[in-house]
């Protein structure tokens, strides 16, 4: 079978003539040119009916036409359109490279390639010829490509391969594979790549994925004209691979690895041409975005460095967390208010006094403030010998002239709990005796309220039995104190003690008595109604809440 040839040109600047840059960069024309070949082939009727012949010529060739036999192979002519498609297609690939028009010819009408490179009236910019000839030999078809310096006339790159009619569906990928690495090489020695290097003050302010870059000049048919904000293309950032340290580590090396970024383009391609830029970064928080020109210097690993504005951070001189601007007591620490006025203030601090009355000898009595998670103790005392002491820290407080009340002043405002006792006495070492008196009062100190009196009850001393409580361990330090309850009332607080002797308990009383000791568990001691006097334990050696 003889050849069918079909040419494919397309037309690219002169690698080798000039430098290409972002401004000039490498143009590609592309031709169609559609070759008949007069092979024939001829369908023998037989020596009876020499009517039957018949001429088949390519590329009319039609399968339908032809009855299959052992000997006979046929194939269709490969349409010169398509695989021009193909070859535009996989040179587009390479984003550096520029498409500058196409034109269709009907015929080649030589098959000098070197006069048709002469002869033909190309753009200004022309500088690479690509032909492909294309031949369909038995069952498939060969496909020879070459690239040609327009200007030396040379074959600077030649490559073919075979492809069976039945794998056409290859054909793409077979282009592909021979035009990807021809361009890459071509453009090699013109491109290098970019990083963005962010000073620490602002990286977290810019949006590394969201940038944009535009060639600051750009050829539009035969003219160098300046590009628009419109012209801005879309690029992200990826980490720098490790290949790239071991070309440029004294450079990286120098900043911390959060520094820097790689910028790449959706298509993975890290490659610039060389020449000027514009690059564009959208800031957070609706920041104006940042601008700046670089350039490209082919060949190095090139810095865009963005360095922000210092913007201070808003100041918040009494540290509660709201800006001096917006603060309207900027030197006293405060908290959120709707109100302008008052925001950043503290809130009202409103207090009042607590009053208790009718102190007499031998009384003790505190003051809790309740709270919902834990009661807070915020004054005790006692009165022995006419002697009242007090403590109250941090509250102040005032003793009337007769000794027998105390005034706590400027208490937050809230519920609060009085408890009274009768104060145990010593009689032997480690021996206290104390008479059962318990009297309590909750107090509700408010807005409508701010001075509250509350009373001590008088000590009625109750016959009854006696009630001896040993204690487990003897309180192991003058601070040690265990607190006493009868029916939840506190009744006694003791220290430095080892058995307490309880006088006045009523015959018939049932209940408990409690026994508290800080950091253990409580001593629960039943109380049966009996005449005669009763001897318990306290066990305070279990560790708890």
């Amino acid at each position: 079978m003889k050849s069918i040839s079909i040419i494919l040109l397309f037309v690219m600047t002169n690698i080798m003539a000039q430098a290409f840059s972002v401004s000039d960069p490498p143009m590609i024309y592309i031709y169609h040119f559609v070759s008949y070949d007069t092979t024939s082939i001829l369908l023998h009727g037989g020596e009876q009916d020499e009517s039957k012949n018949k001429l088949i010529q390519f590329p009319n060739f039609n399968k339908k036409d032809i009855t299959l036999s052992e000997n006979l192979a046929f194939g269709k002519a490969l349409d010169p359109k398509l695989v021009s498609a193909m070859v535009t297609s996989a040179v587009a690939k390479n984003p550096h490279l520029n498409i500058a028009g196409e034109s269709i010819q009907n015929r080649i009408k030589t098959d000098n390639f070197i006069k048709l490179v002469k002869s033909y009236d190309y753009p200004k910019r022309t500088d690479f010829i690509f032909i492909g000839e294309i031949n369909t030999l038995a069952s498939q078809y060969e496909i020879d490509l070459k690239l040609i310096d327009v200007s030396t006339q040379k074959i600077i790159s030649s490559e073919s391969f075979a492809l069976n009619f039945e794998s056409i569906t290859n054909l793409r990928s077979q282009i592909n594979d021979i035009i990807k690495p021809l361009m890459a090489k071509i453009i090699m020695p013109f491109v290098g790549s970019v990083y963005v290097r962010v000073d620490s003050t602002s990286r977290n302010r810019i949006r590394w994925d969201d940038i944009s870059i535009r060639p600051l000049r750009t050829v539009v048919g035969t003219n160098f004209e300046n590009t628009k904000k419109s012209d801005y293309a879309p690029f992200h950032t990826i980490t720098i691979p490790s290949n790239f340290f071991e070309t440029h580590n004294d450079i990286l090396s120098k900043y911390a690895s959060d520094d820097y970024r790689l910028i790449s383009d959706y298509d993975e391609n890290t490659t610039f041409l060389a020449g000027e830029y514009k690059f564009q970064a959208f800031l957070k928080n609706n920041e104006k975005y940042f601008e700046t020109n670089f350039k490209v210097i082919a060949g190095d690993l090139n810095e865009i460095h963005v360095s922000l504005p210092y913007i201070p951070p808003p100041k918040d001189t009494d540290g509660d967390g709201i800006f001096d601007d917006d603060d309207a007591c900027p030197q006293i620490p405060g908290e959120a208010n709707s109100n302008p006025d008052l925001n950043g203030c503290p809130p009202p601090r409103l207090f009042g006094d607590i009053s208790i009355m009718n102190i007499w000898n031998g009384v003790g009595f505190e003051l809790l403030k309740l709270n919902d998670e834990s009661d807070t103790l915020v004054i005790w005392g006692n009165k022995n010998n006419n002697n009242l002491q007090i403590e109250s820290d941090p509250y102040e407080y005032l003793i009337n002239k007769g000794n027998n009340s105390v005034t706590i002043l400027d208490l937050p405002l809230g519920k609060y709990l009085r408890n009274s006792y009768a104060n145990t006495q010593e009689r032997f070492p480690g021996k206290h005796y104390v008479n059962l008196f318990a009297d309590s009062d909750t107090l509700n100190l408010n807005e409508g309220a701010k001075s509250i009196k509350t009373f001590i009850a008088d000590q009625d001393l109750i016959k009854g039995r006696e009630v001896v409580i040993y204690f487990d361990p003897f309180t192991p330090t003058k601070d040690d104190i265990y607190r006493l309850y009868v029916d939840e009332s506190l009744f006694a607080v003791a220290k430095i003690v080892g058995e307490l002797h309880i006088v006045g308990m009523p015959i018939n009383y049932e209940g408990e008595v409690n026994v508290k000791r800080n950091g253990f568990m409580d001593a629960i001691i039943p109380i049966k109604p009996i005449s005669k006097k009763s001897y318990h334990l306290a066990d305070l050696t279990k560790v708890g809440q």
